[in-house]
C-alpha cells in the first residue's frame, strides 16, 4: 500500500505558489513557444454517442434541449485548453446557443501552459473570472480539498438523460475526491506509440504490439533520415504537463521515481537517471528538430505531415491521425502500447474535464453547458457535423459501442481502452512511492517544480548543459520542494 500525504494543501501556500507560477509560466511561454504556437494537450476524453443508424453507422442528430426543460439564462465564461477536441467544441458553440436561447457562451481557448497559468491564478485567488475551467486528474483532488470546486456528481446523477453510469470508471474515479465527482470528463486518454506502417514495411521492420524502449530506439535509428524524415517525435517543450508527461512514464517503466517513501528525491538514482538520459539522447539524436518547442500539437502536426516515423504521446491523438480527412497518411498509421522497460502497462491516465468554480456567478447555465458538452448527444453531434475523427473519446463506454466509431477506430480503440483501464496512479512505478500520479506527483508544488525541472531537461536537449548537470539541478529542486513543503523530515 502506497502512503499518500493526507493533509490538504494550505490555501495560503496555494496562493503564494499560484502567484509565482503565473510569472514563471508567462516567462516560459514567451521564451519557448513559437510564434502562432498551436495549443497543446497532455493529456483527454469524450461524451457518449447514441445508437447509430443500422444502414450507415452515422449517428442521429443531437438533441438540443436541456434535460427537464430548464430555461437557464445568462453568460457562461469558460477557460479551455486549445487542443483539437476543444477547438471542435468552440466551432459548435452556436449549436448550444441556438438550443439554449437564454445562454451566451464566452469561451477562452488557450495553449496548455497558458490556460493552466490563468486558471490556477483565477481559482486560487477567488477572482471568479470563469464559471467553468478545463482541468484534469492532477488538479481535482487538490482543489476539491480547498473547496475551490463545486461538487457535480449529485446534479449529473439526477439527470437520467445524462447517463452518469456510462462514464468509464477509471476516468470518473480520477476526477473524484473522497468519492465525490468534481469534474465532468470531456475526453480521456492514456499514452501509446503511433507509427507509420508503410515506413516500417519498407525498412523491413515489424512493430510488436508491446514494444520495449530499446526496440523503439533501434527502430528510430533505422528510420531516421533527415532532413525530411525523423525517427520519432517526443515532447521537448518545457512544462509539467508537456515534456514531463511522456518523460515521467519513461522514468516509471525504467523503475525510477520522483521520491522514495521518505520523500527523498530520486531523480538522480541509477534508474531515473538512466531513463532521463535515454529520453534526452533519443530526442537529440533521432528526434524532431526544434524539440524544445515541440509539445503535443507540434508532434501531432509533424506526424500528419509525414515527417516522423513514430510518435509517443496521448492515445487521444489517434482520433486525428487515423482520420483520412485530417491526415493524408491515415491508411498507413499503426498503434502499439506504450513502450516499456522494467514495468509493464506504463501508459499514463488523464482526462480533460469541465470543473465548475465554487464561486461561479451563473451555476445553472454553467451546468447546462457542461452537461451538453459531455453528453452522448454531443458525441453524436460532432460525428454528424465533423466526422468520427473529431469525436471526444476515452470517456463514455457507449462511444465504443457505436457502429460508426467501432469501424472508424478499429485499429486503435482496443489499445486505448485497455491502457486507460490498466493505468494505476496509485502504483505508478516499480518501487513504493509516497504520492499518486503516473505523469505527475500529486502535490500542489509540482506544478512549479515540474516546470522548473522540465526547463533543465530542455536545456540538456538543446545542448546548453549536460544531462548529468540537468539531473543534479532537477534532483536538488525536488529535495528543496520536499523540505520546504514539510514532506521530507
Amino acid at each position: 500500500m502506497h502512503a499518500v500525504r493526507p493533509a490538504s494543501p494550505c490555501p495560503n501556500r496555494w496562493w503564494s505558489f499560484a502567484a509565482s507560477l503565473a510569472a514563471i509560466l508567462s516567462l516560459l511561454v514567451a521564451a519557448c513557444a513559437p510564434a502562432g504556437e498551436a495549443p497543446a494537450t497532455s493529456a483527454p476524453a469524450a461524451a457518449k454517442p447514441a445508437a447509430a443508424t443500422p444502414a450507415t453507422g452515422a449517428p442521429p442528430a443531437a438533441a438540443g434541449k436541456p434535460a427537464g426543460g430548464q430555461q437557464s439564462t445568462g453568460t457562461v465564461t469558460v477557460a479551455m485548453v486549445g487542443n483539437t477536441q476543444m477547438k471542435t467544441l468552440e466551432q459548435l458553440k452556436g449549436d448550444f446557443e441556438s438550443s439554449h436561447p437564454g445562454i451566451t457562451l464566452n469561451l477562452l481557448v488557450l495553449p496548455e501552459n497558458q490556460v493552466r497559468d490563468k486558471v490556477t491564478t483565477d481559482i486560487s485567488t477567488g477572482a471568479g473570472q470563469f464559471d467553468l475551467v478545463t482541468i484534469g486528474m492532477y488538479e481535482v483532488p487538490l482543489w476539491a480539498k480547498n473547496k475551490w470546486l463545486e461538487e457535480l456528481g449529485p446534479t449529473l446523477q439526477q439527470d437520467a438523460s445524462y447517463d452518469f453510469d456510462d462514464l468509464i470508471p477509471s476516468v470518473r474515479k480520477g476526477l473524484e475526491s473522497d468519492g465525490k465527482l468534481y469534474a465532468a470528463p470531456f475526453y480521456g486518454e492514456s499514452s501509446a506509440l503511433l507509427y507509420r506502417k508503410d515506413l516500417f514495411q519498407k525498412a523491413g521492420l515489424e512493430m510488436p504490439d508491446r514494444p520495449t524502449w530499446d526496440q523503439v530506439a533501434d527502430f528510430a535509428k533505422k528510420l531516421h533520415n533527415p532532413p525530411n524524415q525523423f525517427g520519432i517525435c517526443l515532447r521537448g517543450l518545457p512544462g509539467w504537463g508537456e515534456q514531463l508527461a511522456p518523460l515521467d512514464t519513461v522514468i516509471n517503466t525504467y523503475g525510477g521515481r520522483w521520491y522514495d517513501e521518505n520523500w527523498k528525491a530520486q531523480l538522480d538514482s541509477p534508474e531515473s537517471s538512466a531513463a532521463i538520459k535515454f529520453y534526452i539522447d533519443t530526442v537529440r539524436t533521432v528526434g524532431e528538430p526544434g524539440a524544445t518547442q515541440a509539445g503535443f500539437t507540434e508532434c501531432e502536426t509533424l506526424m500528419v505531415q509525414g515527417k516522423v516515423a513514430m510518435w509517443y504521446d496521448a492515445t487521444s491523438g489517434a482520433d486525428l491521425v487515423f482520420d483520412p480527412k485530417q491526415n493524408p497518411n491515415a491508411a498507413n498509421m499503426g498503434m502499439a502500447y506504450a513502450p516499456t522497460k522494467e514495468k509493464p502497462d506504463s501508459g499514463w491516465l488523464w482526462a480533460w474535464a469541465f470543473a465548475m468554480e465554487a464561486n461561479s456567478k451563473n451555476k445553472p447555465a454553467a451546468y447546462e453547458f457542461m452537461k451538453w458538452a459531455t453528453s452522448k448527444e454531443y458525441v453524436n453531434l460532432v460525428a454528424q457535423k465533423s466526422g468520427w475523427g473529431q469525436v471526444p473519446s476515452g470517456v463514455r463506454k457507449s462511444t465504443y459501442d457505436q457502429a460508426g466509431y467501432k469501424d472508424y477506430a478499429k485499429s486503435f480503440a482496443a489499445i486505448t481502452l485497455d491502457s486507460i483501464q490498466k493505468a494505476d496512479p496509485t502504483h505508478p512505478t516499480v518501487k513504493p512511492v509516497p504520492y499518486t500520479g503516473v505523469q505527475f506527483v500529486q502535490i500542489p508544488e509540482f506544478q512549479d517544480l515540474g516546470t522548473r525541472v522540465s526547463q533543465e531537461f530542455a536545456g540538456a536537449i538543446a545542448g546548453q548543459q549536460s544531462a548529468d548537470d540537468a539531473i543534479k539541478k532537477a534532483n536538488d529542486y525536488a529535495n528543496q520542494v520536499a523540505k520546504q513543503g514539510g514532506y521530507q523530515k
